[in-house]
């Protein structure tokens, strides 16, 4: 399915939960689910930031980006992870009041069963949203899908808190929730800016790199490869290496040798935009002799 498709899709799934998620609360009268909704607000907004950049990411390179534009991805997933703290500081403000003065529920059967069914609708859209992230390797579907199943598992915890505090007329509970909600929001925050980051700073793709030094190594025609470097950005891995060939070797013998190395690399790995340098016998001695210096 298209990237773009779906993140539309995304965005009209979020405002019917967001609206399902409301009227739950204004049946129970429930700050759990009150944070619930106001999550939600937070989901709209992160597919529409999605979608934005995937609108962004698939414009072909230009004067001023040569490399690109699959960087917006990535800005899309940093400023996800953002919004989801941001939804954990104001659920966790909307708790206070309820936590020093606890308020009975209203209605709290219908409640839950409409939020439960506005979780299902997340649920589905965020198994959807993974699976095609990791087919098409893409930060910002990646960022929406986790905080999407971020919001499943905290409307499930609601759910069984609201209907044990509903059991014991333990009302304490409904804030107590809405605190735990809170905390695994900020958690599920971090570790999306934390990956974010790894990227935006132009860190090794490690796994990918294994894959590369595999296939170099399997191959032959050249005298040795050194100065490997790969960065990722949005759904490509950007790999460079210099590839010493023997000095009498004609340049359409070289060619042929880079050509069927760069095609396996791209067979191997989705999104790879391999830079092969050739370099004579004579500059590698060098390398050599400098590096065991």
């Amino acid at each position: 399915m298209d990237k773009k498709r779906i993140a539309i899709i995304a965005i009209i799934v979020g405002i019917i939960v967001f609206l399902l998620k409301v009227l739950a609360y204004l049946l129970s009268n429930s700050v759990a689910l009150l944070s619930d909704a106001l999550e939600s607000i937070i989901n709209i907004v992160a597919s529409l930031m999605m979608f934005m950049a995937l609108m962004i990411a698939s414009r072909p390179e230009d004067v001023d980006h040569k490399y690109g534009h699959q960087k917006a991805e990535n800005i899309s997933a940093l400023i996800e992870g953002v919004l989801i703290i941001i939804a954990a500081v104001v659920i966790v403000e909307a708790s206070i009041s309820r936590l020093l003065s606890p308020v009975p529920l209203e209605n709290i059967g219908l409640g839950l069963i409409v939020s439960l069914g506005a979780t299902s609708l997340n649920g589905g859209l965020a198994i959807v949203m993974m699976r095609e992230a990791r087919k098409n390797r893409s930060m910002a579907l990646e960022g929406d899908a986790k905080h999407l199943f971020s919001d499943v598992i905290s409307s499930v915890g609601v759910v069984i808190a609201l209907f044990v505090a509903t059991l014991t007329n333990l009302f304490i509970l409904d804030a107590v929730i809405a605190i735990v909600v809170a905390a695994l929001l900020a958690r599920m925050g971090v570790s999306v800016l934390r990956k974010t980051l790894h990227d935006l700073m132009d860190s090794t793709c490690e796994e990918e790199e294994e894959i590369i030094e595999e296939i170099l190594d399997r191959h032959s025609g050249y005298l040795e490869y050194h100065d490997l470097k790969t960065r990722r950005s949005g759904h490509n891995v950007f790999m460079e290496v210099h590839m010493c060939l023997e000095g009498g070797i004609t340049v359409s013998e070289g060619n042929r040798i880079i050509l069927t190395i760069e095609d396996d690399l791209i067979n191997a790995i989705p999104g790879i935009v391999p830079n092969i340098r050739i370099e004579d016998e004579t500059h590698c001695i060098k390398y050599r002799e400098e590096g065991s210096e």
